[in-house]
């Protein structure tokens, strides 16, 4: 016998959780404050986007794509990565 059961932990965050999220993570960067608040802007106007995608996902193929908390920190952890590249 086999269950496929799933149960949907995952919730959209709302938009001033994802701003207080990337603010702590992208605080430590040596940026000035208008450039953070405009990265910040990006990260939350991305994260958003993939909720409305994953939505138009499930509408059109019947398939479910899960953006998990750890997907908002990878987007955060990526963008920090990359821009230490940059600047090396």
């Amino acid at each position: 016998l086999v269950n496929c059961c799933t149960i949907d932990w995952f919730h959209e965050w709302p938009k001033e959780a994802l701003q207080s999220v990337a603010n702590y993570f992208l605080k430590s960067l040596d940026m000035t404050d208008k450039t953070r608040d405009g990265v910040v802007d990006v990260c939350v106007a991305m994260q958003s986007s993939v909720y409305q995608l994953a939505g138009r996902y499930q509408a059109e193929a019947g398939r479910f794509y899960y953006v998990t908390p750890t997907s908002y920190l990878e987007l955060i952890n990526a963008f920090k990565g990359l821009l230490g590249f940059k600047r090396d």
